[in-house]
């Protein structure tokens, strides 16, 4: 035996150091209960061991046990106030308790212990992004990536935010690393799967989700990961089924679970009794899913919707919808409740049976009339088209999917074309900007409500939009919308295809390359031509 081991054998404090050594260890070859009960035996002759009380907050943080995480996180930091790894150890807990706040609390003490703490760089800016603090986020993963460079975490999410091929090629290899040295890491296997899943290499992708499950069956991200796939694909009938484990993400912007005495719907009749449809209200969904209401309405007495206040004025007419109910607000009695991205699977949806009796949001014919005046007395002439070109900046993939205004120049070299701008939120003020990226007549500021929205693009003969909220009105109203898609868009819109079976009146226009814009827009300008020349001709 070495002389050093003989030596710490001797005293308590060296026999503690050789146990948590074999603990980490035991981390390492992924055995976390294995950790656990080294550190619990040393706590046991030492209860305010601060390495062993560090060691069972990482062990619970990796096994994702919040609460007695965050107790072990507490009496480390209490015994070891001014060492930086029990706080950063309690940021990763409460990022798993869905509480940013905190974590970023965490983070940034442990970054005024050690400035150098490359992780702890790269956790802050996850959750800066989560809340919508995009150039904090990237500032933080840019520090990462200086202190170090081959961080394969760090670069996964610089990438993810700048489209840098350098920094996706660094976090592939480090991930295919971390799996060479642990073939039992699921996290890591999850983490490279979603790099190649921004990359468009989903058969890559799909094997790592695979092995990431075949290792940890309950890991949830993987589970979500591998959904999207299953959905992009068109597999709706195992998608639908494991898109249920979004309920389980630890991400704090992901949907709650909601919970109600009233038990989950699961399709059968449910007579005189009221059933809610709620969850999830970003708007672009609750435009997609509404259509359910109708089919909904045959099996109960009546439909209660929840949506953001926005849209109350759009859905509260839609069919099938007996009540609209806003968040916050007291909810009236009701027997059953379902999610509105549970519809689908509660359905048996598949891309054959997608429901579409027609268009299902309406403009009302004042407004429309109203709106008609309006722009008729902007003395253009010619084919109306609407543009939109960039989404909510505080979505984190809004890069990706946004388009600059100017990118949409070409456009204008079409003859007989007046165009529109249906662009909201902070893009909005380009459009009046000189010199003029593209001629623009802007009529949104006359706008009060989304009931606007809908009578302006009746006027209109074309939408032309990215991935927004918009395009989806457009869809549901039956209107002719073309949208702009990035390389990697999201799965309502499929693989490959032109049209999206969501919406008849649907076109789709792909990047074959991430990031460039140019070849979409010429292919749109080269319709627009053919559109121009029918409706001429007619």
């Amino acid at each position: 035996m070495f002389d050093w081991i003989k030596a710490s054998l001797r005293t308590p404090e060296g026999k503690r150091a050789i146990l948590l050594r074999q603990a980490g260890e035991a981390m390492r070859e992924g055995a976390p209960q294995r950790a656990r009960e080294i550190c619990l035996a040393v706590l046991r002759q030492a209860p305010g061991d601060s390495r062993a009380l560090t060691l069972m907050a990482n062990i619970a943080a990796d096994l994702r046990q919040v609460e007695e995480g965050l107790r072990w996180a507490e009496q480390a930091i209490a015994a070891a106030p001014e060492e930086a790894e029990p706080h950063y150890f309690a940021g990763r807990l409460w990022e798993l308790a869905g509480r940013p706040d905190r974590a970023e609390a965490s983070y940034r003490r442990v970054l005024g212990l050690d400035p150098r703490h490359a992780r702890a760089h790269n956790n802050l800016g996850c959750v800066l992004s989560l809340q919508g603090r995009l150039e904090e986020a990237l500032a933080c993963f840019r520090q990462a990536l200086q202190l170090d460079p081959q961080q394969p975490e760090a670069n996964q999410n610089y990438a993810a935010m700048t489209n840098d091929a350098r920094a996706q090629d660094a976090a592939i290899q480090g991930y295919l690393r971390q799996t060479q040295r642990d073939p039992a890491d699921a996290r890591a296997f999850c983490n490279l799967a979603n790099i190649y899943i921004g990359l468009g290499r989903n058969t890559e992708a799909m094997a790592s989700l695979e092995r990431a499950i075949a290792l940890d069956p309950s890991r949830a991200d993987a589970h979500y990961s591998k959904s999207l796939l299953m959905l992009s694909a068109g597999d709706y009938e195992a998608g639908w089924k494991e898109y249920e484990w979004r309920w389980r993400l630890d991400n704090p912007l992901s949907a709650p679970g909601r919970r109600f005495a009233q038990p989950t719907w699961d399709g059968h009749d449910l007579g005189d009794g009221a059933l809610l449809m709620h969850g999830e209200l970003a708007l672009g969904e609750s435009l997609q899913f509404v259509r359910y209401a109708r089919l909904a309405a045959a099996r109960c007495g009546c439909v209660i919707f929840e949506c953001a206040p926005r849209l109350k004025p759009l859905l509260q007419s839609v069919q099938g919808v007996g009540r609209i109910t806003l968040p916050g607000e007291a909810l009236p009695p009701f027997a059953a409740h379902v999610p509105l991205y549970s519809l689908p699977r509660v359905f048996g949806t598949t891309l054959q049976n997608i429901p579409w009796n027609g268009p299902y949001i309406h403009a009302d014919p004042a407004r429309a009339a109203e709106c008609r005046r309006r722009v008729e007395s902007a003395g253009a002439t010619g084919i109306k088209v609407g543009l939109v070109w960039s989404g909510n900046p505080q979505n984190p993939y809004n890069r990706d999917r946004s388009i600059a205004l100017a990118a949409l120049a070409p456009l204008q070299s079409v003859p007989g074309l007046a165009f529109y701008s249906l662009q909201k939120g902070e893009a909005a003020p380009v459009a009046a900007s000189q010199p003029a990226p593209i001629s623009l007549i802007d009529l949104t500021g006359h706008e009060r409500d989304f009931l606007d929205t809908v009578a302006f693009i009746s006027q209109l003969d074309l939408v032309i939009s990215v991935d927004t909220m918009i395009a989806n009105l457009a869809g549901a109203m039956g209107a002719r919308v073309w949208v702009l898609l990035n390389r990697v868009p999201d799965w309502r819109h499929h693989l490959e295809r032109s049209d999206n079976p969501w919406y008849p009146t649907m076109r789709l226009y792909r990047q074959t390359r991430e990031g460039e814009w140019g070849e979409v827009v010429d292919r749109v300008a080269s319709d627009l031509r053919s559109l121009s020349a029918a409706i001429g001709g007619a």
